[in-house]
């Protein structure tokens, strides 16, 4: 990265997140940033640089490095968050921010959504003033709960992430449930089959459900999506369609890309197609 050419003596070993620290603990001392520029991690380190160059002693620069050093976690410690995909980062923010916790979401002078969410949480973390142990458990009684929380997952394996039909139901029976109460604003409009299935699994998540409750739950789905196939392969009727190869390698692929057959995919398009024209006047 080129600003680490330019980081000045004092700052030794200082990177992205480090110098996002620093950018908090000096407008917390007073300094006027700008916050146009927080969002890209070079342009806001050569931004810091900038503003400290002709302010701040290499002594002073060296307190902020002891400072900043001696009260963060390793990044090893977040290994977990930052690849368990967004529903987990999710999960672990919303902690943060209940204020639950030892650790919470940190209070800066800026917009944080400027930020990733791996960003924010690091952030809390580097910020807070609680004592290095009292992160470290905080860390690992998340880590402990998460665990808990997943133990359901092997009774969702049932679920395919191509299916566009599929996803598509479980966002109506979860909309139609009480666990609807429980979807976040964050995934309660999806336009895709992650976001469809991200917001099944955060309402799970965040849920007060017990975990027989979460796998009664669960195992209905499934019994309901059953016979709703079985339901709908006895409804299909034989319909000979002559098309060119091509034509017929494209449904393939169209269809293999949304998970579905391509008499499935055949159907689809023909609906959307219908309700695009037609609206819902026509039967």
């Amino acid at each position: 990265m080129g600003w680490e050419k330019r980081r000045p003596v004092g700052l030794e070993g200082f990177k992205n997140r480090d110098m996002l620290w620093l950018w908090c603990r000096l407008e917390e001392s007073g300094y006027s940033l700008n916050h146009g520029v927080l969002g890209s991690p070079d342009n806001r380190a050569n931004h810091l640089i900038d503003c400290i160059e002709d302010r701040e002693t290499v002594g002073r620069l060296q307190e902020y490095r002891r400072e900043c050093f001696s009260h963060r976690l390793e990044i090893s410690d977040f290994a977990w968050i930052k690849s368990g995909g967004d529903r987990l980062l999710f999960w672990v923010h919303e902690m943060l921010r209940n204020r639950s916790l030892p650790v919470a979401l940190a209070e800066t002078k800026f917009n944080q959504a400027i930020l990733s969410k791996f960003d924010q949480i690091l952030l809390a973390f580097d910020l807070s003033k609680a004592p290095v142990n009292v992160k470290k458990d905080t860390i690992e009684s998340l880590r402990q709960k998460w665990s808990k929380l997943i133990s359901i997952d092997p009774y969702l394996n049932w679920i395919d992430i191509k299916d566009e039909g599929q996803c598509r139901w479980l966002v109506d029976q979860v909309q139609n449930s009480g666990l609807s109460m429980f979807v976040p604003l964050d995934f309660a409009y999806p336009v895709d089959n992650k976001g469809r299935l991200l917001l099944l699994f955060s309402a799970l998540d965040r849920s007060t459900y017990d975990e027989k409750i979460k796998v009664l739950f669960i195992n209905d789905l499934k019994k309901k999506w059953a016979r709703k196939k079985r339901k709908d392969d006895t409804e299909k009727v034989q319909c000979n369609l002559n098309v060119d190869a091509i034509t017929k390698k494209n449904i393939k692929k169209l269809a293999d890309q949304r998970g579905l057959k391509m008499g499935e995919y055949i159907d689809a398009i023909v609906a959307e197609d219908k309700e695009r024209v037609l609206g819902q006047s026509e039967p």
